[in-house]
């Protein structure tokens, strides 16, 4: 089989890391793409890339695929670009739905191409276990759910001013993004989509920034669940706790405590599931493990060996829920 070629547009730390996830799936053909010569320098020293400053240098026949990791303000122009070159394409998540018109009402889409948004924690193995466990009714019929996911924003690149990042920005903050990043595999597990939400969002730290810092949001979904969902930068303790009520028992999980939690109200007993930590890169937070997964299934896609898991009409669902919160706060 045909080695393909990828473009790796945007060398941050997101970019590095899809370069790293190549590698591991046996994807060593890749050509870099940023402004930045720090960091186009970087990646070939680190990782032995062919790069470019400009996208005019490299021609459709250099590559058979594209990687776009860069802010996400950025993301329409490269989908747009995608788009023209009919090449398939993996994108980061969003906090905007520019492009998104583009690959939902284009009569002309080619079906041999893959259009891959992220859904980076559906490959998160907790989480797989919390589907399964889900599944197999261990907690009767869920009923409704409680998620905070908070931590300090200028933990979040601890290598960088946190000021100078874009998810401090107004339109592409941190909570703007993450609201609807959590709602990708929170959906998965209530096996449903939003169906109405009422909430807020708001800044109330005094962080250096123009951005929103807090979000609030109630959500009821299509079957019925009704939800709580806090997002933050502001807390100083890092945080992804969930707690589902269903009709025969409970379920808890903090990721950072490493296990999973079901009581059965029936015995009155719970049960501790140990859940697995993954292996972070040196200098990252989040295991590798999960997105190394995510872009096997995007190499997967594009071989024909299995359908991207993940949609941009379900993306763009999530992104109106985000607008729906903007819009009454």
């Amino acid at each position: 089989m045909k080695k393909l070629t990828f473009l790796q547009i945007g060398l941050g730390s997101m970019g590095k890391r899809r370069i790293r996830n190549l590698g591991v799936n046996g994807e060593n053909n890749i050509i870099g793409f940023d402004i930045s010569p720090e960091k186009r320098k970087e990646a070939e020293e680190k990782y032995g890339i062919k790069t470019v400053d400009n996208l005019n240098d490299v021609s459709e026949k250099d590559f058979d695929a594209l990687l776009i990791s860069t802010s996400p303000e950025k993301h329409g122009d490269y989908i747009r670009f995608a788009l023209k070159n009919k090449k398939h394409f993996f994108v980061e998540h969003p906090t905007n739905d520019d492009g998104y018109r583009e690959i939902i009402q284009s009569t002309d889409k080619d079906p041999g191409i893959v259009m891959a948004p992220s859904c980076t924690m559906r490959f998160y193995t907790p989480i797989k276990m919390m589907k399964k466990i889900l599944e197999e009714r261990k907690i009767g019929k869920i009923l409704a759910f409680q998620y905070h996911m908070g931590q300090y924003l200028p933990d979040w690149h601890p290598w960088e001013d946190y000021r100078l990042v874009y998810f401090s920005k107004k339109e592409t903050g941190a909570c703007r993004e993450m609201l609807p990043f959590e709602l990708i595999w929170l959906n998965w597990l209530m096996n449903s989509s939003v169906e109405d939400v009422s909430g807020t969002i708001a800044k109330v730290s005094d962080l250096d920034m123009e951005a929103d810092d807090i979000i609030s949001a109630n959500v009821k979904y299509k079957n019925g669940i009704l939800g709580n969902v806090l997002i933050d930068v502001i807390s100083r303790k890092p945080v992804r706790t969930l707690r589902i009520l269903g009709s025969e028992g409970v379920l808890d999980w903090e990721r950072f405590d490493h296990v999973i939690k079901i009581y059965d109200a029936k015995s009155k007993t719970t049960e501790i599931i140990p859940a697995p930590k993954g292996n972070p890169e040196t200098g990252y937070v989040n295991e590798e493990e999960m997105y190394n997964d995510e872009i096997k299934m995007f190499l997967d896609a594009i071989y024909g060996r299995v359908n991207y898991p993940f949609s941009f009409e379900e993306n763009l669902a999530n992104l109106r829920i985000l607008f729906q919160i903007t819009k009454q706060s």
